[in-house]
C-alpha cells in the first residue's frame, strides 16, 4: 500500500508540474492547446485596487495529459470538485504577502443549490492525497501564493467541467464564476 501512495504522489506532482510549467505568470498565452486553455480559464487572479489578491483555481481534469501518470488524479477530478483559494495582501516596505485564513468555502451549482466542503473526516483517502500533492506543488511553484492557498473539496455530482452547466464561487463580497463546458474540452 505504501508505495502505491508513493507512486500515487510522484505521479500526481509530476502531472502538476508539467501544468505549472504551462502556466505563465502575467502574459497571455497565444494559441495554447486544450489542456492550456483548461488551465487558463480555471485560475481566476483578482487583484484589487487595495493591494488585496485574490486566487481562485477550480483543479479540472482537462488540465491534465491522458497517460497513465495521470490517469488517478484525473479520475478524483472527475468525481470532485476542488477549488484551491487564497486571499493575500502584499505587506508594505517587504513586498512580502500575508494571508487571511479562508475558515470555510461555498460553491454553487447550475441551479444555484449551495454546495458545503466535505469535512476532512468524510474526505475519501484518495482525494486527501489529490490535494496534498496540490498543496505541495503549489508551495513549490506559485511562491508566496501557493503558501496561503487552502484547498477545499465539494461533492462533483452536480459540477462536471466539461458538461453545460456552471459552477460560481463566492467569496469576500463578490462571486467568480465558471461556465461549463470549459475551454479544452472535447468537441
Amino acid at each position: 500500500m505504501r508505495s502505491s501512495l508513493s507512486l500515487f504522489h510522484r505521479a500526481a506532482l509530476f502531472s502538476l508540474g508539467v501544468c505549472a510549467v504551462m502556466a505563465p505568470a502575467s502574459a497571455r498565452q497565444w494559441n495554447p492547446d486544450a489542456r492550456g486553455a483548461a488551465l487558463d480559464y480555471t485560475q481566476i487572479l483578482h487583484a484589487k485596487p487595495t493591494g488585496q489578491i485574490v486566487v481562485v483555481w477550480w483543479v479540472v481534469p482537462e488540465t491534465f495529459a491522458n497517460d497513465a501518470n495521470s490517469q488517478i488524479l484525473k479520475d478524483v477530478l472527475s468525481r470532485y470538485v476542488i477549488v484551491g483559494l487564497a486571499d493575500g495582501r502584499t505587506v508594505p516596505g517587504g513586498g512580502n504577502m500575508s494571508f487571511t485564513p479562508v475558515a470555510d468555502l461555498r460553491i454553487t451549482d447550475q441551479t444555484g443549490r449551495s454546495i458545503a466542503a466535505l469535512a476532512p473526516s468524510t474526505t475519501p483517502p484518495e482525494v486527501t492525497q489529490a490535494t496534498t500533492s496540490l498543496q505541495a506543488l503549489g508551495r513549490q511553484s506559485l511562491g508566496p501564493i501557493g503558501q496561503g492557498m487552502r484547498w477545499f473539496v465539494f461533492d462533483g455530482s452536480t459540477i462536471h467541467s466539461c458538461t453545460p452547466g456552471k459552477m460560481s464561487v463566492p467569496f469576500g463580497g463578490y462571486t467568480y464564476p465558471f461556465d461549463t463546458p470549459i475551454p479544452g474540452c472535447p468537441k
